[in-house]
């Protein structure tokens, strides 16, 4: 089945060559947004000596290292490396399962909001577009993503509590 919709979603953007440029710039600019987001809002956290960076950067910190040595040891291939098909970019092979792009982008989604309500929607937002984005270069299995969404919030889930809170006092 993952690789059934991969190969729909993959003859799909094949077809349609003019997705192509608007795939590659999303797949390359919506990480790089996170990641000044993230690291952005850190300086602020520090001058303003908010207590809640060690909570920001620690859940996101452990989840980057605990999936990289999960991808390490699961090895998945990417679907070019079995599949005959090429993505859009050029990639390196394996360490498919799950998406780290995904996985961090989902719970640095989690620490904005975390911090503020409306930075953590636009992460969500950008999140998606990561997200999809992985899927339609042809880089990643649906499955690599669905994963990576799951593992990115549930890593997130400590924040939960004060997320709950700020939305109460909205």
């Amino acid at each position: 089945m993952d690789t059934k919709l991969y190969m729909s979603v993959y003859n799909f953007v094949q077809k349609h060559r003019f997705l192509h440029k608007p795939i590659i710039f999303i797949n390359k600019i919506s990480p790089q947004i996170m990641m000044v987001l993230f690291y952005g809002l850190m300086p602020v956290l520090i001058i303003s000596r908010d207590i809640r960076i060690i909570a920001f950067a620690f859940f996101p910190l452990a989840e980057l290292i605990l999936v990289t040595k999960f991808r390490d040891k699961i090895n998945r291939p990417r679907p070019f490396d079995v599949l005959d098909v090429t993505p859009l970019e050029n990639h390196s092979s394996g360490h498919s399962f799950p998406s780290l792009h995904c996985s961090s982008s989902f719970v640095i989604t989690m620490a904005l909001y975390y911090i503020h309500p409306f930075l953590g929607s636009v992460g969500l937002i950008v999140s998606i577009f990561v997200a999809a984005s992985r899927l339609l270069s042809g880089v990643h299995y649906p499955s690599d993503i669905i994963a990576g969404i799951i593992i990115g919030t549930v890593f997130g889930l400590p924040y939960a509590s004060d997320i709950l809170s700020l939305i109460i006092r909205l």
